[in-house]
């Protein structure tokens, strides 16, 4: 892992903002001279995260006995979203990408083709979590930069009142040329007295211009229940 980039996404963009006040008293704040103090302590965390997802991304297949479904939960959210964006943040090929400039990227909405009914609201929130802590620090900022799908962005501009001659020219508008989508997948096994659902969650970036995919990330885990809570 490039060390740079392992310090840009380090703790900032896993963990929650800061207040000003708070970030002054973390000893790995940045002084004139970058994160230099804060090395060693980075890659430790670093190591910590990605041994929390080879533990947690691929789950067994053991019930949970306290489960009540099957259904994908707040803990699934938060490991994979953590995983995802810090998988994006350092790939080898996205960062040549972003050395040269920001990568301007717009969300999709999620595409679920699982036996759970997850509501397109509900369902975004996967999407925005990684947009989150991909713009969670200002380097990361300065590689990543989010903006609304074009036809949202012009809509909420009529709702202003303004005609289309009003508008005149788009010259400001930015425009994506890149899109984070992501694809939810189940197989789902029922029996008397179980039920098990194997999910493949795949996120990835896509590159407008060529549809090409430059990157993509999955997250697996199995979730199974039985008797009583089936009923």
């Amino acid at each position: 892992m490039n060390q740079n980039n392992a310090r840009d996404f380090g703790s900032e963009a896993i963990r929650e903002r800061k207040s000003p006040t708070e970030n002054r008293r973390l000893p790995f704040v940045s002084s004139r001279r970058g994160f230099v103090r804060a090395a060693t302590f980075e890659k430790a965390l670093l190591a910590i995260v990605w041994f929390g997802f080879l533990l947690t991304g691929c789950a067994g297949p053991a019930i949970n006995v306290h489960a009540r479904n099957t259904f994908l939960d707040s803990r699934d959210l938060k490991v994979m979203t953590d995983k995802m964006a810090a998988a994006i943040a350092t790939d080898p090929a996205i960062v040549r990408i972003t050395a040269h400039g920001p990568m301007t990227i717009v969300l999709d909405q999620l595409k679920n083709e699982t036996d759970a009914l997850i509501p397109p609201d509900q369902g975004d929130i996967f999407l925005h979590r990684v947009r989150v802590l991909l713009t969670a620090h200002q380097s990361l900022r300065r590689r990543f930069v989010f903006v609304l799908n074009p036809a949202t962005f012009r809509r909420l501009r009529r709702q202003e009142g303004m005609t289309a001659a009003a508008l005149g020219p788009n010259e400001g508008e930015v425009f994506p040329q890149y899109a984070l989508q992501a694809a939810f997948y189940s197989d789902t096994h029922v029996a008397a007295k179980y039920r098990s659902d194997y999910y493949l969650c795949t996120f990835f970036l896509t590159k407008i211009k060529s549809g090409r995919i430059i990157w993509e990330g999955t997250y697996q885990t199995k979730k199974a229940v039985h008797e009583s809570f089936l009923y």
